[in-house]
């Protein structure tokens, strides 16, 4: 899989699965510039907000724009009040203005997945280029870490055929 080099793996990482297996995941440690500029009038409860040329942007966007400007397509899943695939800085709570549709084939790969885990948490980017799929979740270094339900997403994953190199921690920090 050709990835951006800002989202290149540099490391693995073991995850202990609910029945003790162990999913060895790739990470990446891109480092990002943060927002000076303006204050955004939506801040998702206090969210880190990041410059990305010029645009006040959480980490999850910028992560799904160096995908999109490097030929890939793709989205922010994001699950607060009902699943909302996003490509903008949302500005309210209730996400509906920004949601966009993805195409059936990949709405169904989230829904296999989201039925095997029995979840309906998900990696924060889901992006995809030609047959690839590529799942992202952002966390960023020393205040984030993946919770239960992201785990039993990443076992649903797993179990859907999704292989563990297609689902990448992007551990973020600031310049």
């Amino acid at each position: 899989m050709s990835l951006p080099s800002e989202l290149q793996p540099t490391e693995t990482t073991d995850i202990v699965l609910a029945d003790g297996t162990i999913a060895t995941l790739p990470v990446c440690r891109p480092k990002f510039s943060p927002w000076n500029g303006i204050p955004v009038s939506f801040d998702y409860g206090k969210k880190p907000i990041l410059n990305y040329k010029d645009d006040a942007c959480f980490a999850e966007l910028v992560i799904l724009r160096i995908l999109l400007e490097n030929g890939w397509e793709g989205v922010w899943v994001e699950s607060y009040g009902g699943t909302h695939y996003l490509r903008t800085m949302p500005n309210e709570w209730a996400l509906k203005s920004e949601h966009v549709s993805i195409p059936e084939d990949k709405e169904a790969i989230l829904r296999k997945i989201w039925n095997t885990a029995k979840t309906s948490a998900c990696f924060d980017v889901f992006a995809w280029k030609g047959k690839d799929v590529l799942l992202c979740e952002a966390k960023r270094t020393g205040k984030d870490k993946l919770t239960e339900p992201q785990k039993k997403f990443i076992a649903g994953a797993l179990a859907c055929d999704i292989s563990p190199e297609s689902l990448l921690i992007v551990e973020w920090s600031f310049l």
